[in-house]
């Protein structure tokens, strides 16, 4: 039971209901008797009263005691597209163990070197145990990191990428394993000319990888560069494969915006759903879930595994415990855009790092598998359906879809 008015009982208060002093308390709770005696019956007495209290430690007195200050800083410099969440997934995970460990949360946003800098004066590191520094990669801020670290603020990272230098750990998404997921997927369940937008060269060598484990040649043709994950650069490359001419029976897109985008040029250029490619995105956003034409099969961001990880290894530095960089393997989730009747969407298992065929978690309905890739057609685009006249070239028209881009 808590105290009255659900005031955290104290040792104080322990110690008034037992009729005993509030140092002999501390000590039995904290098993620290040293020449101190007592007997079993008072400290039996002492135990019970604490359970039927509810009594639990205050983390500031113990940090203290420790020479801590009870806060971990996350400094997060915000990744992903407006509806994609993914920084929102990792602030609520970094939280909710953060929280769990009892230690408090220092907040900070940053978009430049110079923001990241700024910020890292004297107050932070009195104030601090350690920093996580998540979101998008500042390779230029390694050596700061190292002059943190080295100064006594431990420095865990979740960044993309593997531009740490030693020391630093880095907590993060196996981005080759996302791609490499959808695409073997792709592969798997019969298409052969899959088409790739190419933001980010090691998601790229996961298509590749997959395609060359399969036997199945690159068409170079069907990929489509693009450094942007939005959904206008996925309008604008599907745009540039309907006007190519090229065959292809899938898309195979870095994110689940640049997919949605893609879908929405179909529907502006009068494609008819039933001869859409298959579609893959990555990050297993809201956007794949509930903002696309099609429900979208992705592979998950990993971004809460990855926070949850990260205040794991602060945990571990805080206690002088060995700790190591990770890759997070992603999950891959089976909908709608790749097997007709799957739904709001099929887990599978994760066995990026295997190699190994995904298997169905939960049984799908199986799509026929052609031997021929199916034929897109280029049609010329509609002012009706896109909203804007058409372009001399056939060129498709900006999306303006509020569903993907600014949910």
């Amino acid at each position: 039971m808590r105290h009255c008015g659900g005031v955290m009982p104290s040792l104080k208060d322990i110690a008034a209901a037992v009729g005993v002093s509030h140092t002999l308390v501390s000590r039995v709770l904290n098993n620290r008797m040293g020449t101190t005696r007592v007997g079993e019956k008072t400290r039996e007495a002492i135990l019970q009263r604490a359970r039927e209290m509810d009594y639990r430690p205050n983390p500031l007195a113990i940090a203290l005691k420790r020479g801590r200050k009870g806060v971990v800083g996350v400094f997060i410099h915000q990744v992903g597209v407006a509806g994609s969440d993914l920084s929102v997934q990792f602030l609520e995970s970094a939280s909710a163990a953060l929280a769990k460990a009892r230690l408090n949360l220092w907040l900070q946003f940053f978009g430049t070197d110079t923001e990241f800098l700024a910020a890292c004066n004297q107050r932070l590191t009195r104030s601090l145990d350690a920093l996580i520094v998540a979101g998008l990669p500042h390779p230029e801020l390694a050596e700061s990191l190292q002059n943190l670290e080295q100064h006594g603020l431990h420095i865990v990272c979740s960044s993309d990428g593997d531009y740490m230098p030693p020391g630093i750990i880095n907590i993060t998404c196996d981005q080759t394993g996302q791609t490499y997921l959808t695409t073997r997927h792709l592969l798997d369940v019969g298409c052969r000319r899959i088409a790739h937008i190419l933001s980010i060269p090691a998601r790229c060598d996961g298509y590749m990888r997959a395609h060359a484990e399969v036997g199945v040649p690159v068409d170079e043709r069907l990929i489509v560069p693009n450094r942007m994950f939005t959904a206008e650069a996925g309008y604008d490359a599907m745009g540039q494969l309907l006007d190519s001419g090229a065959r292809f029976d899938a898309v195979n897109a870095q994110s689940d915006a640049q997919a949605a985008g893609a879908m929405r040029c179909l529907v502006d250029r009068g494609v008819p759903i039933a001869q859409w490619p298959k579609f893959t995105g990555v990050d297993d956003s809201p956007i794949a879930r509930h903002y696309c034409q099609v429900p979208l099969t992705s592979t998950s961001s990993g971004r809460t595994r990855c926070a949850a990880l990260a205040v794991e290894a602060v945990l571990n530095k805080l206690e002088g415990l060995p700790t190591e960089s990770i890759k997070v393997m992603p999950t891959l989730v089976v909908r709608e855009s790749t097997v007709p009747g799957a739904g709001a969407g099929v887990g599978l298992a994760q066995n990026a790092a295997t190699g190994v065929p995904p298997v169905i978690a939960t049984p799908v309905p199986a799509p026929a598998v052609t031997a021929e890739p199916i034929s897109i057609a280029a049609p010329a685009p509609v002012a009706a359906q896109s909203g804007a006249p058409a372009s001399s070239k056939g060129a498709a028209s900006r999306p303006r879809v509020k569903s993907a881009s600014a949910a």
